[in-house]
């Protein structure tokens, strides 16, 4: 049976279900260390990123491009899950610094 487009519409919002990036391997998330692991490593680690951004301009440690990890779906009236991982890196492609986070509700 077909269902008017409206029906469909307003079946979507009254869920409220919505999903951003990807889910991705959190386990390494806090084992990524500043000039010692590079772009390879955190491919290996986490897969390919959900956005890049270069060139980075006046990073205060002089990091030049920026990687993020980003997944996050919540359910209107029920659970929110989020994690981001960002990764900066140096000229010869070294983390020069990172960040996570990850919130259960």
């Amino acid at each position: 049976m077909k269902r008017p487009f409206w029906l469909v519409l307003a079946a979507s919002f009254a869920l409220g279900c919505a999903t951003v990036g990807k889910q991705f391997d959190t386990t390494h998330a806090g084992d990524v260390q500043k000039g010692t692991h590079d772009k390879a490593q955190m491919t290996a680690w986490f897969g390919e990123p959900h956005q890049k951004t270069s060139p980075l301009t006046g990073h205060p440690a002089g990091c030049v491009e920026r990687w993020q990890w980003t997944y996050a779906h919540s359910v209107a009236g029920g659970s929110t899950v989020s994690d981001v991982l960002i990764v900066d890196f140096d000229g010869a492609g070294k983390v020069c610094d990172n960040a996570f986070s990850q919130v259960r509700q």
